[in-house]
């Protein structure tokens, strides 16, 4: 995120001092998701997909087998940011977590020139007002499509993300990185739903 950011600093003196700071923390995480550019390094999807899922499946209170991962059979690099892939995919899970006996599938595919993610699971009336935003933002971003499903119904989506092979990839954060901080993104997204770091 921003290092020298006014509101995050705010936000960090006033978790010092004790005061509940997630639901703001979330609202300025949206803020700087939606407004992220294409960044100058790219991700490798399957590492930060793989990452993500395993810390969802390891945090959050569940039956098991409720999160399915099918990783692509290559790197796939795409030039988006990760706080807006990170904001997309936890917004989405916990839309599925909100419908009972839901499961949620994480699909990554690769073919020539591009990726596709495929996110299934969930209802369309159970997921947070922001999934549809930042997975049209998170195909915007980098001139990729997006189509998505289930007004009311069974939600699904598929992004098209063109693939990023000349650029530097960023490294991936680990599990262990989104479950050890008690203001990861998963903290922020699903209050209640994952295990904190101490737990």
């Amino acid at each position: 995120m921003l290092p020298d950011d006014p509101a995050r600093a705010l936000l960090a003196e006033q978790a010092a001092a004790g005061l509940p700071v997630l639901p703001r923390l979330r609202l300025l995480w949206l803020a700087e998701a939606l407004s992220a550019p294409a960044p100058a390094r790219a991700l490798d999807l399957n590492a930060e997909l793989d990452a993500l899922c395993t810390a969802l499946r390891e945090g959050v209170r569940r039956r098991p087998g409720w999160l399915y991962f099918a990783p692509a059979p290559r790197p796939v690099p795409a030039a988006v940011p990760r706080c807006l892939l990170q904001a997309a995919v936890l917004c989405w899970a916990g839309g599925v977590l909100a419908a009972p006996g839901q499961r949620a599938v994480v699909q990554l595919d690769a073919a020539p020139g591009a990726a596709f993610l495929a996110l299934r699971g969930g209802l369309g009336r159970t997921l947070p007002a922001d999934t549809r935003a930042l997975l049209l933002r998170l195909g915007a971003v980098c001139g990729g499509v997006v189509v998505q499903s289930g007004g009311r119904g069974a939600f699904g989506a598929a992004v098209r993300l063109p693939l990023a092979g000349g650029l530097p990839l960023c490294a991936p954060r680990t599990a262990a990185d989104l479950l050890g901080d008690r203001y990861s993104p998963l903290q922020v997204f699903l209050p209640g739903l994952c295990a904190g770091p101490a737990e």
